[in-house]
């Protein structure tokens, strides 16, 4: 098998990502993010802890093109354990205290990963988690080396917060080796994917699988492709859940690089309707998420900004398995444009200034 990294990507990734992190760093000051949420029945408490940041990112391999969630990192300033654990003990007491609790821990990186959650620190959250009987369900987020190399970690992390079930999510972003190797430099391969989510699925564990949509390189009608074909594998390997997020364009990052040089363009939201529509009518059943950040702005995914939230709303009425009206065109006259964008053989119609089919002017930044 080739090497999972191509060199000359793998360079310039990190070189934007270094100058960027050097950038920030006098003026950085790491934050605990968190967020609750109240449904009929559940609550879902999110929070966000800033530990050293993702490995990947941080090496010199310089991590993923599209991501720049290690920039909120704490790096070289940690936050102290006990405060991360004062604030997820303070979560789980003052919120919704007669309904279950869905509890989400992400970071930058992976919670398997020694370096940036180390042990003590999970092994503290588990006692809080054991301590309240209202938690339903743990999610967390791991690279796939994470999940093969440490594996008996997470089997005894699933054994110490039993009935309570644990979820853990995997950015694969593309099942096509080609785009994880030479657009996204993700360092690992389908192969690697498929593994792990073998492994969690003979432990009984629940597997959300990301899918990235719209990697650099990749014309609009390729990456509405891609993730098709990627919600197929994902299913086909064993995932319990897909999750799919359009492009959000990040700082310090390849595809933020390539923005600034008119050479790239978030997806248009007509594209994660046909994604959506297309993976609704292949599986009924599978459960779909699709949140999308900076949703109806110039870095996140957008249309002409007349139709967005119309759309916005089309695609979860899609998710909840609802029948909508296809009559597109009458919605919003971009429709015609983006269908233009999509079905065109011009090559160069890949580049940002001429897919400005939506009438948006690109922000001086």
């Amino acid at each position: 098998m080739p090497s999972e990294i191509n060199p000359l990507l793998s360079f310039k990734v990190n070189d934007l990502r270094s100058e960027y992190l050097n950038l920030i760093e006098s003026d950085f000051q790491p934050k605990l993010w968190s967020n609750v949420e109240e449904t009929e029945t559940e609550c879902i408490i999110t929070i966000v802890i800033p530990t050293k940041g993702c490995s990947w990112a941080l090496s010199e391999s310089g991590g993923c093109s599209v991501c720049g969630y290690v920039n909120d990192s704490s790096r070289n300033q940690p936050i102290p354990s006990n405060r991360i654990l004062d604030r997820i003990e303070q979560l789980l007491t003052r919120n919704c205290q007669k309904k279950s609790i869905i509890l989400k821990i992400f970071n930058s990186g992976s919670f398997f990963d020694e370096e940036d959650v180390p042990q003590n620190l999970r092994l503290r959250i588990v006692k809080l988690l054991k301590e309240n009987e209202r938690i339903r369900k743990l999610a967390v987020e791991s690279r796939p080396q994470y999940i093969l190399n440490n594996f008996n970690v997470i089997e005894q992390l699933k054994n110490q917060i039993d009935p309570i079930f644990l979820e853990i999510g995997i950015g694969l972003e593309s099942s096509n080796n080609a785009i994880l190797r030479d657009c996204l430099n993700k360092g690992f391969f389908v192969e690697d994917y498929e593994k792990s989510v073998q492994k969690l699925l003979s432990s009984g564990i629940r597997i959300k699988t990301y899918i990235f949509i719209k990697p650099p390189f990749l014309t609009e009608l390729e990456a509405i492709n891609d993730a098709i074909k990627t919600a197929q594998d994902a299913f086909r390997i064993g995932t319990d859940v897909i999750s799919l997020n359009p492009c959000n364009v990040q700082n310090g990052t390849l595809i933020h690089h390539l923005y600034r040089k008119d050479s790239y363009q978030p997806p248009w939201l007509w594209s994660i309707l046909f994604i959506v529509k297309s993976i609704r009518s292949l599986y009924p059943n599978l459960d779909i998420i699709c949140e999308p950040s900076a949703a109806g702005k110039h870095r996140g995914v957008h249309n002409c900004g007349k139709c967005d939230e119309t759309v916005l709303n089309l695609i979860q009425k899609v998710i909840k398995n609802e029948i909508i009206s296809e009559k597109y065109s009458e919605i919003c006259s971009c429709f015609t444009r983006w269908k233009f964008l999509v079905e065109s053989p011009i090559e160069v119609l890949r580049l940002r200034k001429l897919s400005k089919l939506r009438n948006l002017t690109p922000l001086n930044e």
